[in-house]
């Protein structure tokens, strides 16, 4: 890709003549074609939301892209304030639709009483990024407000989301990404569009909100996916024996208990976790 190539070698002139340096241990990758950013702008319909809630925004690209989307209100969690002249001026530029939080989104609020239809977007730091979806995913669980949500992950972290039972990528964080989420790879990226550029693959991932009108406590799903998944070459009927044993599974939930982890479906979780809600 020399055209991005080219691209990003003016962008890194532009940056060090601003004085921001990407920072390696921030997992900072930037992304300046417009083309890609509007790409992932249309992933989000400003009729679905009251409030995006766009993570590490960076230089603002993407922010602005979204203002240009007709998005009605934007707020910008920042950890990093080399940043903050720039996301500044943008505020400026748009006072009516974009604040500015300087805060780690690892500590940050997501649930913010005044609006019920928040959407979330980000080109995640890939060394945080699944720390981050699993914090999303409780809040979306506790709250249900976070109907939408648009990221970025390495290409192998998006497989694991989006997998099916009996692949090798099917696991834990697709499980309980898929209880709450219809979850789809939108498009991939190359290395190229970014910099500095990534030795990864990156893809943009969609999640939208499953209406639940019932379900299990996410926190007795995480337990039992833990337990499954940390032996996950071994059948249930030993993996689980320590949460359920074999005559409660074979029997009154009808589960194959000679099946390994990844052969059991999304549902089929759900019902052992309801299963044990009731016992409790």
């Amino acid at each position: 890709m020399p055209e991005a190539s080219n691209h990003n070698s003016q962008y890194k002139k532009n940056l060090e003549l601003s004085g921001i340096s990407p920072s390696k241990r921030l997992g900072q990758n930037f992304i300046f074609d417009r083309n890609i950013l509007n790409k992932i702008t249309t992933l989000i319909n400003p009729d679905d939301c009251d409030l995006v809630i766009e993570i590490g925004p960076g230089l603002g690209g993407l922010s602005e892209a979204l203002v240009n989307n007709n998005i009605k209100k934007i707020l910008l969690v920042e950890k990093d304030r080399q940043f903050s002249h720039l996301l500044h001026e943008l505020k400026s530029k748009y006072p009516d639709q974009v604040d500015i939080v300087f805060e780690d989104a690892i500590n940050f609020n997501f649930d913010i009483e005044e609006y019920k239809n928040i959407s979330i977007v980000s080109n995640l730091p890939y060394n945080v990024a699944t720390k981050i979806l699993t914090i999303l995913l409780n809040i979306h669980y506790s709250t249900n407000k976070l109907k939408n949500m648009v990221l970025m992950f390495q290409k192998e972290v998006a497989k694991r989301i989006t997998a099916n039972c009996n692949n090798k990528h099917y696991g834990r964080l697709s499980i309980i990404s898929q209880y709450l989420y219809q979850c789809n790879v939108e498009f991939d990226l190359n290395p190229a569009v970014f910099y500095p550029k990534p030795k990864v693959d990156s893809s943009i991932v969609s999640f939208k909100t499953l209406e639940r009108k019932s379900g299990p406590d996410i926190k007795i799903l995480e337990n039992i996916t833990r337990a499954a998944f940390s032996q996950r070459r071994k059948k249930i009927r030993t993996s689980l024996k320590d949460i359920i044993s074999e005559v409660d599974l074979a029997q009154k939930l009808n589960i194959d208990i000679d099946l390994r982890a990844e052969q059991l479906s999304v549902n089929e979780y759900l019902r052992i976790s309801e299963y044990l809600e009731r016992q409790n």
